[in-house]
């Protein structure tokens, strides 16, 4: 008798899962799912703008498709095996979970290329920049900066050219004292960083003109 009941339990599960999967209205929306580079190499850093998600298509019962959530959906790419160049990967639904009866019907973009290249470290001097002028009366007298060089990591042929960082530029428009302001370095949006986090501080000093 037990067995019987289990076996009307299942038959019932069953036809309630059908319902949810195959006989519920179906519809369709577009997620946009994050795109993950897993694994790079550590002697090799991207250099190229790789998009930052894959738009997707989905069909499915209408109740699971509303529910989805892309918190819970990514796509990774694994670049382990990868040495310098560029590496194409094609784009597919496998390793995107999503709940049984739910397909993938369209995916952009179906490729993605990754440039890489060496990752090499170098020690650069550090140039104070100013913006603006004391005012009327004084004058500039000497600029100090708390740390000569940093060094810095980034792609192998932009770290070969590179002999200098500037800041950012301190303002020092309409000033009438000699100023300490804490700043950071222009990259200058080079793919470089700083291979450890370092405080910088600029000194201006003023003086008054002469014959003021």
């Amino acid at each position: 008798m037990r067995n019987l009941s289990y076996k009307i339990l299942a038959v019932l599960l069953a036809i309630i899962v059908w319902y949810f999967v195959v006989g519920e209205e179906r519809a369709e929306v577009g997620l946009t799912v994050p795109l993950e580079l897993v694994n790079i190499p550590g002697d090799l850093i991207v250099v190229n703008n790789v998009t930052h998600g894959i738009d997707l298509r989905v069909n499915g019962p209408r109740s699971l498709v509303r529910s989805l959530s892309t918190e819970n959906l990514s796509k990774s790419l694994d670049l382990s095996n990868t040495r310098p160049g560029s590496v194409s990967f094609s784009i597919s639904s496998e390793g995107i979970p999503l709940p049984r009866g739910v397909k993938i019907t369209r995916i952009n973009p179906t490729q993605v290329v990754v440039v890489l290249q060496k990752l090499s470290m170098k020690k650069v001097k550090i140039k104070p920049r100013l913006s603006g002028k004391p005012a009327s009366g004084w004058e500039i007298d000497s600029v100090q900066i708390n740390i000569e060089q940093v060094e810095i990591a980034g792609p192998e042929e932009v770290v070969a050219n590179l002999e200098n960082l500037y800041t950012k530029p301190v303002e020092i428009q309409g000033i009438k004292a000699s100023l300490k302001q804490r700043t950071s370095l222009d990259f200058r949006n080079q793919q470089i960083y700083l291979v450890k986090e370092i405080p910088i501080e600029v000194q201006v000093n003023l003086k008054k003109t002469n014959g003021r």
